[in-house]
């Protein structure tokens, strides 16, 4: 059993050799084909070259010797892309390393059909989306980005649809302060953009302060107007200084809360073109409170407006000749005048008696069209003027020699 295995020992010994006698010392000539990355060399900057990886053959001689003491990935090919311009062209692939003793026979192929496209570069703010909430009780501060500025390289089609360029980092239920390092996205207005654009860096570091707290929000101030504006005016506008007032308290009732109501405001108290009426804001809720002060002004402009008043019941006045009785039906009319309140305030019942003349008229009954009353203010129009014709009856009288009128009863 012994001697079998030395016989092994002594055949192995002998083989190793009798193969570093050929190959290391007869060492035969032998041809070999090998596969290489083509490198491109001399690239310009600012210019893409298509396809941007290319494999190709070089068929080397030498001994086996050679060979055996050159190793993996003995050999370089390269193209010199110096003179390269935009469009498409040829270029010689080269061996641009060969280890001492070996030689080369060809490459296949011995050039290659390179597309050039010059690229441009743009300089973009990187914009942070915050997504999720801190837990209740904690606030994020603004979000510090490094670098805050990133260059995009590509082609021009391409660069100039980008919009955004943007990292996210995710705060749901977080107490503490984040500090990631993130990768950047490009968006353009159809989405976002994967492919064709090199980013420099394409990760960037993003660290968000939290502390306790609860988050605020700036809530419009909405008006709470009370009874109507006195007679004569109208409301033309109105303004809300500050129109916005800071809420603090937790973000699930924040984004609840739309507006804010301010204390009522008596629109009836309101007597001039111009008025500022300031009031308090109250928190709407127990567990929201506001920031800074709790009052705002509400400035006021008014512009005067006719007014409409009726006028009712006001008697008929008719002149008759002696001997005859003169009835009215109806012996009142109304009126319903427009204009400005300061020129209405100054009419009475008196200034709109409506004079009738029967004394040139016989006996008998007639129909008697009634005109407006004279002397109203030039700002003053007449609306509706009821009834706008009467009956008048004349009946003659022994015993009366006066004038007047007679109202019939009903």
């Amino acid at each position: 059993m012994r001697t079998k295995l030395n016989l092994k020992v002594v055949s192995l010994i002998l083989g190793i050799v009798l193969w570093l006698y050929v190959n290391l010392i007869l060492s035969p000539t032998v041809r070999r084909t090998v596969k290489a990355n083509v490198e491109f060399r001399n690239l310009p900057a600012l210019m893409k070259v298509t396809p941007d990886k290319v494999e190709a053959e070089a068929v080397l001689t030498g001994t086996r010797r050679d060979f055996i003491i050159s190793g993996p990935d003995y050999v370089q090919l390269g193209v010199d892309l110096y003179s390269i311009r935009p469009g498409t062209a040829d270029f010689p692939v080269k061996v641009m390393v060969i280890p001492p003793g070996l030689s080369v026979v060809s490459v296949r192929p011995n050039q290659l059909e390179l597309k050039a496209e010059a690229l441009t570069q743009r300089v973009m703010d990187v914009e942070v989306e915050i997504k999720g909430q801190t837990s209740e009780g904690f606030i994020a501060e603004p979000p510090i980005v490094k670098p805050r500025q990133i260059t995009i390289e590509g082609p021009p089609g391409i660069v100039k649809t980008i919009t955004t360029c943007q990292v996210s980092i995710n705060l749901a239920d977080v107490k503490n302060s984040v500090s990631e390092k993130r990768p950047i996205v490009l968006f353009s207005s159809e989405g976002e953009v994967t492919d064709g654009v090199k980013i420099d860096p394409d990760k960037v570091m993003v660290d968000v302060p939290v502390k306790a707290g609860f988050p605020s929000r700036a809530v419009a101030v909405a008006p709470n107007f009370i009874n109507k504006l006195p007679e004569g005016w109208k409301l033309d506008s109105f303004k809300v200084i500050p129109n916005l007032i800071t809420i603090s308290g937790p973000a699930r009732v924040l984004d609840e809360l739309n507006e804010i109501r301010a204390s009522p405001i008596d629109l009836s108290q309101l007597a001039s073109s111009t008025s500022t009426v300031t009031v308090s804001v109250a928190s709407p809720r127990e567990n929201l409170s506001i920031v800074g002060s709790p009052t705002v002004a509400f400035e006021f402009k008014l512009t005067s407006a006719p007014v409409t008043r009726l006028f009712q019941g006001i008697p008929l006045s008719i002149s008759c000749n002696p001997g005859r009785q003169c009835i009215v039906t109806p012996a009142s009319y109304s009126l319903l005048l427009q204009g400005r309140k300061k020129s209405l305030d100054t009419i009475s019942p008196s200034d709109l008696v409506v004079p009738l003349d029967a004394k040139d008229r016989a006996p008998g009954s007639y129909t008697v069209p009634l005109s407006c009353p004279k002397g109203l203010p030039k700002d003053v129009a007449i609306i509706e003027f009821t009834p706008s014709q009467v009956q008048v009856s004349i009946i003659p009288s022994i015993s009366s020699s006066s004038e007047g009128i007679k109202i019939p009863k009903n």
